[in-house]
């Protein structure tokens, strides 16, 4: 294991450690600069549950997420609650039809993890790149092809 790997896995330790301390302050953040999407802390889980509806270009998609260092591999899962989006790598979802928002190993900042608040506007653009998807059959956004 890597020298970098091994510091990363502290941080993650000490998130989890932390795990209140650190749901908070994410929380905050998000609060902070997003109005339309409610959060709570469950204590059960030690997650950061949330739920809004996003508009995008006047449709409405509603967005569900839940945010934790206990979340295996990355922290983040996100979803547009909608039964007509399937599983598809050209989209950029995962096998549980949570949103492939960042490569996890290219896009993530070495010794640090993606904050959440920072992550919410990717999800418009998430949406708008997949509307362009069904309309022309290609992902426009910039992307790694999946494996």
């Amino acid at each position: 294991m890597s020298l970098i790997a091994i510091l990363e896995d502290n941080i993650r330790i000490d998130h989890k450690k932390n795990w209140l301390s650190f749901l908070l302050i994410e929380k905050l953040l998000v609060e902070k600069h997003f109005n339309w999407i409610g959060l709570i802390i469950d204590n059960q889980s030690k997650s950061l549950i949330g739920k809004g509806t996003l508009n995008v270009e006047g449709k409405d998609y509603e967005v569900l997420l839940c945010y934790s260092p206990f979340n295996t591999s990355r922290y983040d899962r996100i979803y547009i609650n909608d039964k007509t989006i399937e599983f598809n790598n050209e989209i950029h979802l995962y096998g549980d039809k949570s949103l492939c928002l960042y490569h996890p190993i290219f896009d993530k900042p070495k010794l640090n993890t993606i904050p959440l608040y920072k992550m919410i506007p990717w999800i418009t653009e998430w949406v708008i790149f997949y509307e362009q998807w069904k309309k022309y059959g290609v992902w426009l956004g910039d992307e790694i092809k999946h494996i």
